[in-house]
C-alpha cells in the first residue's frame, strides 16, 4: 500500500493516454470513447468520493505555490505506510468556500477521514511536517484572501476532527531544526510595526506549538523575498533570508536558535543590512560548490578596464558559522546576458579586467590581466556563438569549444601574454565554465 500514490498516478496517466489514442477507433460510441478505463477498486471508490463533492457543486482548487501543487496528494500522515489522499475544493455558496478533504483507505476503498474549511479566497500553499516529534506529521496551510493577506494555519488530524493548533497571519515560513535537538522549529515571517520584518519560532511544548522567541530581521517586510533552509559550515541549520530593496540592493540573514532564542547570525557583519547591504545580481544563497553547506553571494567589482568602462562583478561565495564567522569558500563570474558562469581562481582578485562585447551573432568577454607597472593584456575571451555560422566560428583560431545548446557554442580561446601566476589552461577553463540553468520554481510556502 505505501506505493499507492504512483499506482493512482500510473492509472490516471495510462487513463489519459487511452483518451489520446481513442480518436483512432470511429465507430466507437461517444461515450465509450471518453469514458476512463476501469482503476483497481480502491483508486475507484475514491473517484466517487471526488466524483461526488463535484457534482455536489464544488470545483477543484489545488494550492497555487509551494512544491505540492496537484488537486488530489497522496500523503503518508500518520506514519503507518498508508497513504491518506488530500484533495481541495472551493464551494463559491458555501461560508467556507475553501476545503481540504482528507480520505483513508481500508484497504479496497477509501472513505472520508477529516475536513478543514476556510473562509479565504484560496489555498496558497500546502506541507506536512512532524513538528511534535510522534511520528505523525502535522498539516499547515497557507491561506490568502485578496491580493495581499496571507494566514497560515497548522493542525493536526486525531480522530475525525482536526485540531488547530495555530493560527497567524504571515509572509513566508520554514520548518527545520535550528537547535539540533532532533525536533523541527516552524519560523513565521511576517509584518510587525512600520513594516518591519519579524520572525517568530515556534516549537512544540507538551501538548502545543508554542512561541518561543521574536526577532526583528534587518530589513522591511516589502523587501522580503526568498527564505531557504540549509547548513552552517559547523553543520548546524539555519534559514537564510534574502531581503532586496529596490530591486538593486540585497541584505542576508541567517537564523538559528541558540539556548531557545532566535539570533541573527549576520547581525554586525558585512551581510547586515546597516552596512548598506550588497548589489543584488538575482542571485541568492545556494550550496555553490556542492560541499553541502549554503554559501552567501558577496558581488565585489572587477577593477575598470579605464574611468568609462562598464562596471563587472565576481561574486566572493561565503559561508558561515554559527558564531557568525565566514570564509570565502570560491569566486565566481557570472555572466547571465549570455547564459555562462566561471570559477575563478584567487590569484585573479585585484589583477584581472573584464570588457564584453560582441555583435548580432556573436558575444565576447575578455579577461585582461594587468602587470605590476599597470599594463593590460588580454590572456583569455569566452564567447557566446549564435547564427548559422556558429560551427564554422567556433573552429576560428585557437578556439576551443566548452559547451553546445541547441541554438548557441560556447567557446573559449587562450590569448598570448606574458607569463603571470594566474595563467590557465584549456583543461582548466573547461572545468571552471559552466551554464547557468534558469532556476525552476514553483513558489514559496
Amino acid at each position: 500500500m505505501a506505493n499507492h500514490g504512483r499506482k493512482f498516478a500510473r492509472a490516471l496517466a495510462l487513463a489519459a493516454l487511452c483518451l489520446l489514442l481513442g480518436g483512432c477507433a470511429m465507430n466507437v460510441s461517444t461515450d465509450k470513447l471518453y469514458a476512463l478505463p476501469s482503476l483497481p477498486a480502491e483508486y475507484a471508490s475514491l473517484e466517487a468520493e471526488i466524483n461526488a463533492l463535484l457534482s455536489d457543486g464544488a470545483e477543484h482548487a489545488a494550492p497555487i505555490s509551494g512544491s505540492n501543487l496537484q488537486s488530489v496528494q497522496m500523503v503518508d500522515l500518520d506514519g503507518d505506510g498508508v497513504e491518506e489522499a488530500v484533495a481541495f475544493f472551493r464551494k463559491a455558496t458555501d461560508e467556507r468556500p475553501v476545503k481540504i478533504y482528507f480520505f483513508r483507505s481500508n484497504g479496497d476503498s477509501y472513505e472520508q477521514m477529516a475536513l478543514i474549511e476556510g473562509t479565504a479566497s484560496s489555498i496558497y500553499s500546502i506541507t506536512y511536517y512532524d513538528l511534535d516529534g510522534d511520528g505523525r506529521r502535522e498539516i499547515l496551510v497557507g491561506f490568502k484572501s485578496g491580493t495581499e493577506l496571507q494566514v497560515l494555519a497548522v493542525y493536526t488530524l486525531r480522530g475525525s476532527e482536526p485540531l488547530n493548533l495555530l493560527t497567524t497571519a504571515y509572509l513566508r515560513y520554514a520548518v527545520s531544526d535550528l537547535d539540533g535537538d532532533g525536533r523541527q522549529e516552524l519560523t513565521v515571517l511576517y509584518s510587525g510595526e512600520e513594516n518591519r520584518c519579524m520572525a517568530d519560532c515556534y516549537t512544540w511544548d507538551d501538548r502545543e506549538l508554542s512561541c518561543i522567541s521574536t526577532l526583528e530581521l534587518s530589513f522591511s517586510a516589502s523587501e522580503l523575498s526568498r527564505v531557504a533552509a540549509g547548513a552552517l559550515s559547523d553543520g548546524q541549520q539555519a534559514l537564510y533570508v534574502t531581503g532586496v530593496a529596490d530591486n538593486s540592493v540585497a541584505a542576508y540573514d541567517i537564523l538559528t536558535v541558540k539556548n531557545g532564542v532566535l539570533r541573527n547570525v549576520t547581525q554586525n557583519t558585512a551581510s547586515s543590512a546597516a552596512d548598506g547591504g550588497f548589489r543584488f545580481l538575482s542571485l541568492y544563497p545556494t550550496d555553490i560548490d556542492g560541499s553541502g553547506v549554503i554559501e552567501i553571494p558577496e558581488p565585489v567589482p572587477f577593477p575598470p578596464l579605464d574611468e568609462e568602462s562598464e562596471t563587472y562583478y565576481r561574486i566572493l561565495w561565503r559561508d558561515y558559522d554559527s558564531a557568525g564567522k565566514s570564509e570565502v569558500v570560491c569566486r565566481t563570474f557570472h555572466n547571465a546576458a549570455d547564459g555562462w558562469s566561471l570559477l575563478l581562481p584567487e590569484t585573479w582578485d585585484e589583477r584581472v579586467s573584464l570588457l564584453r562585447a560582441g555583435t548580432p551573432d556573436e558575444n565576447a568577454v575578455l579577461f585582461f590581466c594587468r602587470s605590476n607597472d599597470g599594463q593590460l593584456q588580454p590572456f583569455l575571451e569566452i564567447c557566446a556563438l549564435t547564427g548559422s555560422a556558429r560551427e564554422e566560428h567556433a573552429r576560428r583560431g585557437d578556439r576551443f569549444v566548452l559547451a553546445r545548446q541547441v541554438e548557441t557554442v560556447y567557446t573559449a580561446e587562450l590569448l598570448p601574454c606574458d607569463d603571470w601566476d594566474g595563467a590557465v589552461d584549456e583543461e582548466t577553463v573547461k572545468k571552471s565554465f559552466s551554464l547557468i540553468v534558469a532556476e525552476w520554481t514553483t513558489g514559496e510556502n
